[in-house]
Order: structure tokens, then sequence, then C-alpha cells
């Protein structure tokens, strides 16, 4: 029996314009370590600050494999591009924070 791809935030870094992520996604196969770029822009954007960095990038990437993309989760990408293949983006954000 297989539920939904586990997601596990484990590392937080601070960056010159918001926080580098360290995300393991593990689908039944082993984690795959993805890196996702978050701005302190988005974050406000997407929380109001009302919730943690951690938090949002995690929202981010469960909607990415809910959803599914055209093509595969790269290993390093920036939370905002999640728009460009979720054009829902925003109002998924917005119910689900």
């Amino acid at each position: 029996m297989s539920g939904p791809p586990s997601i596990e935030v484990r590392t937080e870094e601070e960056t010159a314009h918001g926080w580098r992520y360290h995300v393991f996604i593990d689908g039944g196969r082993g984690p795959v370590e993805h890196i996702v770029l978050l701005s302190w822009v988005d974050h406000e954007h997407w929380s109001g600050g009302r919730h943690p960095p951690s938090r949002v990038v995690e929202t981010i990437v469960r909607l990415l494999l809910e959803h599914g993309a055209e093509r595969p989760i790269p290993p390093t990408f920036d939370a905002a591009t999640v728009r460009r293949w979720l054009p829902g983006l925003d109002a998924a954000m917005a119910q689900r924070l």
C-alpha cells in the first residue's frame, strides 16, 4: 500500500535574499534531495509572515507533487518558478496555508 510521497525539509540556510532549503522527497524508492530557494518577498506574498518559511516550502513542494508538472522536479529550483509550472499556485497556497 502506498500513500502520498513524504516531504521532509531538513535544513534551512539564510541567503542574501531569503533562504535555501534541502528538501527530501520519498515516494517509496528512497529519498531524493532537492534544493529549494525561497525569497523574503515570496514568503511574504504567500504567507503574509504568518507561517514559517519552511512550511511555505513544504506546501509548495506538496502542491507540485499533487498537481504534477510536465517534467520531473529539478534538483535545484526557486519557489517562484513553480508559478510558471502551476498557474493556480497563488490561489492554492492561500487555501493551504
